[in-house]
């Protein structure tokens, strides 16, 4: 590896990259976008999207998107290793597990001469879809293939005494959590009143939750906690909707005619309308079973909004600053709502400080010298 301010080659491999929405792609954009501000070079491998080119450069990093075929409900990327022989890089930083960017470079990682780091975001697959082969792949396949890189980044405490617990060194383990831009949340917004009117929910109290309706996310357990409210709080529900659980937009608006709950589904939305939204809501919910970490949260933080969040990813971490809850229980999620409106002034201002704590700047520096620390292989 480069010496410290020296510029350094860097070529990261994710799932999705922009246009795509999520908390990893933001992760990942942060960072590359972050290291180039700081004179590196970088370069983003990932899948092409429709309407995209396979080649272009976005805020100074360059994207190589990949063609995909799908077969049997998987995605085989097309030319992914070839592709990465042709590349040069002081370091490569794998981000993700499961997906093809990581299952097709795993058996072949220890033939690339670079150091590698990786960031697999927690273990979705382990905690969300249970059964003997996955069981295996963690337990068994996955910390020996880990072993070929000299660095794994963790989001929180708990992921990092997972992969331990697996057998990975437990010395070459960085926990570094996410960042977020602060810069976005400095802005003084004066339409929230506009933007709850466009709502047109009649409660008194609305709470928003942003990211999409992934099986994992449990929007169910947000519109239960809401009805239990007896139309205390509506629900603003913000991101795209992935069919086929019963967790979906459908059932979820079928539960909430069900209930009599106050809730409106506005699919994906401008990043402008997101923070509209963080900056006009009372408080922000998140129902869900797991979370790598939790973005969201950190960006309500940031906007002075209180969270009620069930106990998954960094929530449990977050709401030590005092800045929100943990629950474990729709009722328990609905008392605490009529609980925060006593406190709100105090948790808007602990989410604010902390949120200070997890700044952009400080996790791309975090990351910059774990990709020093790795050295030349």
């Amino acid at each position: 590896m480069a010496r410290e301010g020296a510029s350094v080659r860097i070529l990261l491999a994710v799932l999705e990259y922009l246009p795509a929405l999520g908390g990893s792609t933001r992760l990942v954009q942060t960072l590359a976008e972050g290291a180039v501000a700081q004179g590196h070079e970088v370069t983003v491998l990932t899948q092409a999207e429709p309407g995209t080119p396979d080649r272009e450069v976005i805020g100074g990093v360059t994207v190589e998107r990949l063609a995909m075929r799908r077969f049997a409900g998987l995605r085989i990327p097309r030319g992914y290793l070839s592709r990465l022989r042709h590349e040069s890089a002081d370091v490569f930083h794998l981000h993700g597990n499961r997906i093809w960017c990581a299952d097709y470079y795993f058996p072949f990682a220890r033939s690339f001469p670079w150091p590698q780091v990786i960031s697999p975001f927690g273990f979705y697959h382990y905690w969300m879809r249970r059964g003997l082969v996955r069981s295996l792949y963690y337990r068994r396949y996955l910390p020996g293939r880990l072993r070929a890189f000299q660095a794994y980044i963790a989001l929180t405490t708990p992921e990092r005494d997972q992969v331990v617990g697996w057998g990975y060194p437990a010395d070459r383990v960085r926990v570094i959590p996410p960042g977020i831009d602060l810069a976005e949340f400095s802005t003084v917004r004066n339409d929230a009143a506009a933007v709850r009117a466009s709502w047109g929910l009649p409660n008194p109290h609305v709470a928003v939750f942003v990211g999409g309706l992934y099986d994992n996310k449990r929007v169910d357990r947000c519109v239960r906690a809401i009805a239990r409210t007896r139309g205390e709080w509506g629900l603003v529900v913000i991101g795209k909707d992935v069919p086929g659980t019963p967790y979906d937009r459908l059932h979820c608006e079928a539960l909430a005619r069900e209930l009599s709950a106050s809730v409106r589904f506005l699919g994906p939305q401008p990043r402008a309308s997101v923070l509209g939204a963080l900056g006009a809501a009372d408080a922000f919910v998140q129902g869900s079973s797991f979370e790598g970490f939790g973005i969201a949260l950190l960006e309500a933080m940031a906007s002075g909004l209180p969270f009620v969040a069930f106990d998954a990813g960094g929530a449990r971490d977050l709401a030590t600053s005092g800045a929100g809850f943990v629950v474990g229980s729709e009722p328990e999620m609905a008392d605490r709502l009529g609980e925060l409106l006593a406190r709100r002034d105090e948790m808007r201002k602990a989410g604010q400080t902390a949120a200070r704590d997890h700044s952009a700047s400080r996790m791309v520096e975090k990351i910059l010298e774990t990709y020093r620390s790795v050295g030349p292989r």
